[in-house]
């Protein structure tokens, strides 16, 4: 008689137990191994794209689309994160807060190239440090008793007709001369009154103003003088996280018409000899 046992069969409920474990695992660990791969490749891309950003003259980025692509959602952050508070989300400044508008063709410094704008970014206007914009600004002509009341009107008179429909000639010809001479407006804004980029006094002619166009307006900026700042970011962001709010900056808005870029566009090619 055959004692031997029967040979044992598997469960149905085991078969492929094991195996199923181990495809698990290996898939999970590829999965791994792929976001890894990923992560890597993208922080290297960022990495090498970033020595690219820095690396190149400012003002060439806005004709390289792959890095004006690449700086702008960078910039787009850092904007919202850092200058929104002062400069508003939709870039238009504030009057009341002596703000100015991102978005058009008017600087107060420069001519809003790349490296124009970066260097506001980077060093501030009269932020404290040597490199910041700290020429002059707008003295207080009638608390230091520079010009009267009534002439500081006339000098309103004399502004405000430079861009709008004059009102009083009298007073508008008493306005001209006090610019030109007592009141030394001149040394800034020039004697055309078109403003002066290098120090940051701006143009009277063009009907945008800064702290607003009203007589009040002009009448305290006058009497009481402007020291706008604006904060130093080279020592809080990165170098490339700088240049890439310049990169968006500029992209949403346009360069000065008297910008060296604008003018070598507009210069007629030169007569060939022979």
């Amino acid at each position: 008689m055959d004692r031997s046992r029967p040979a044992r069969t598997a469960s149905p409920g085991r078969v492929g137990k094991l195996p199923s474990r181990r495809k698990f695992w290996l898939a999970t660990g590829a999965v791994g191994v792929l976001a890894l791969a990923a992560f890597a490749f993208e922080e290297t891309r960022a990495y090498l794209l970033d020595r690219q950003l820095v690396s190149t003259n400012p003002d060439q980025i806005p004709s390289n689309s792959a890095l004006v692509s690449y700086a702008n959602p960078i910039g787009r952050s850092a904007f919202e994160s850092n200058c929104a508070s002062c400069h508003g989300a939709d870039m238009k400044g504030s009057q009341a807060r002596g703000v100015p508008n991102l978005t058009d063709n008017i600087w107060l410094y420069d001519f809003g190239r790349v490296s124009d704008i970066e260097r506001t970014v980077l060093y501030g206007i009269r932020s404290g440090l040597g490199k910041s914009h700290n020429v002059t600004d707008m003295p207080a002509l009638g608390r230091q008793k520079a010009l009267s009341p009534e002439e500081i009107k006339d000098v309103i008179a004399y502004t405000l007709s430079l861009s709008k429909h004059p009102e009083d000639p009298a007073a508008i010809a008493r306005g001209g001369k006090l610019f030109q001479d007592k009141g030394v407006c001149y040394d800034c804004h020039s004697r055309d009154a078109a403003g002066i980029p290098d120090y940051g006094a701006p143009s009277l002619i063009d009907g945008d103003w800064l702290y607003g166009g009203d007589e009040k307006s002009i009448y305290k900026s006058v009497y009481d003088g402007r020291h706008g700042q604006c904060p130093a970011w080279i020592d809080k962001l990165s170098a490339p996280m700088i240049r890439a709010i310049a990169v968006y900056i500029h992209s949403m808005s346009e360069e000065s018409p008297e910008s060296p870029n604008n003018r070598s566009a507009s210069r007629p090619p030169a007569a060939k000899s022979g």
